[in-house]
């Protein structure tokens, strides 16, 4: 048999190597699914930039100096080299990015809907926080002038009663939701004119009190036996009260505290503080640069706020000296401030001027001018 062998390669197209294009194929499927995965991903990315969801984040706002939102038409106000900070806090409706991006920060409350608003509208939830602002600003500016010297009428409001003890003949006759509005014939506007004409009575002793409901309706004159406080001795309704809002001042010189539209009762103490520094030469804060927040009473009380940690924030972004917070949420504060931070709880104005007194100011020895306190 005769074989032969031709070196040269054959001419013309070589048969495909088997599933190249088979792999080709799944490749081209590969990409097309990927791609159609980011497009799906970055439409739903920025959906989630414009589409609300029912959840609201609190954020740090801001610490900002309150004597220069103090004015007066009738009364000379003084210059400080210190400063009485405010601090706010941003509340605002989330989208969907925003409620992820407030989850993964530490600094960011995202809370539901509900949470914030209860049954209102954001409108009605708005105009309530400024009202409540308004009326914070009045406290703060009756307690103010009272500490000065100054004489505030006052009319209207009373005391609303919040609780009542379980066991005491009061129990009997009030309920919650009423509002005390006379003890034996004496108005009562503020819930320290209450205390103040049961502090000179015993237990045991009968007062008649005037009270309405909640909403000013079905006045009555009841008859109550006073009860023993457990703590002291001394005579008590046995009720839990809050300052009615209704209350009218009369202040005898004008102050005004322009705050925009920041709503909310956390800067009582704040505007309070800045109003005695305003109101009186020489330094109150020592010179030191002093936040501050905490709700302000009539009787002087400085009660609890919310969104502390976010307000711990922006006093350390503002670099402020000291921060006075409510006694009860020291902690909370300490948790989120730095070393160089002094925060410092209080109970009341006293104890708030007995700190700044420590710290340099001039507590001890602040009193309005004679012509303006005349």
């Amino acid at each position: 048999m005769v074989s032969s062998f031709d070196p040269e390669p054959a001419t013309g197209d070589a048969p495909p190597l088997p599933g190249i294009e088979e792999r080709r194929s799944r490749i081209s499927r590969g990409w097309v699914l990927v791609t159609v995965a980011a497009v799906l991903l970055l439409v739903g990315l920025v959906s989630s930039m414009f589409v609300y969801v029912p959840y609201y984040g609190l954020s740090p706002g801001d610490a900002r100096p309150t004597l220069p939102l103090i004015t007066s038409s009738d009364a000379q106000l003084f210059p400080s080299g210190g400063q009485v900070l405010f601090t706010t806090v941003s509340v605002r409706r989330l989208t969907a990015f925003g409620a992820l991006v407030g989850w993964l920060d530490p600094d960011i409350d995202v809370l539901p809907q509900r949470d914030v608003l209860g049954d209102q509208t954001p409108q009605e939830n708005r105009a309530e926080n400024l009202r409540v602002m308004g009326t914070s600003k009045e406290v703060a500016q009756y307690v103010a002038l009272t500490r000065l010297g100054f004489e505030v009428g006052v009319s209207g409001g009373g005391a609303i009663i919040r609780r009542v003890v379980e066991g005491v003949p009061a129990a009997a006759v009030l309920d919650r939701g009423d509002t005390i509005v006379a003890v034996d014939g004496q108005p009562v506007s503020l819930v320290s004119q209450l205390t103040e004409v049961l502090a000179t009575r015993e237990p045991g002793d009968v007062v008649q009190l005037s009270v309405t409901d909640h909403d000013g309706t079905n006045p009555r004159t009841v008859e109550v036996q006073l009860a023993r406080r457990e703590s002291d001795g001394r005579a008590m309704i046995g009720v839990e009260l809050e300052q009615s809002a209704d209350v009218t001042f009369d202040f005898p010189i004008d102050l005004q505290i322009d705050t925009g539209r920041i709503g909310g009762p956390s800067a009582g103490l704040a505007f309070t503080l800045a109003a005695l520094d305003a109101l009186t030469p020489g330094e109150l804060t020592g010179g030191k640069k002093v936040a501050v927040t905490g709700t302000i009473l009539i009787d002087g009380r400085v009660g609890p706020i919310g969104g502390l940690r976010q307000k711990t924030v922006a006093v350390d972004l503002a670099d402020a000296d000291v921060f006075l917070v409510p006694s009860s949420e020291v902690e909370e504060a300490l948790e989120r401030a730095p070393d160089d931070l002094q925060v410092i709880g209080v109970d009341t104005l006293d104890d708030a001027l007995r700190v700044l007194s420590e710290l340099g100011g001039n507590a001890d020895t602040m009193q309005a001018p004679a012509a303006a306190a005349a």
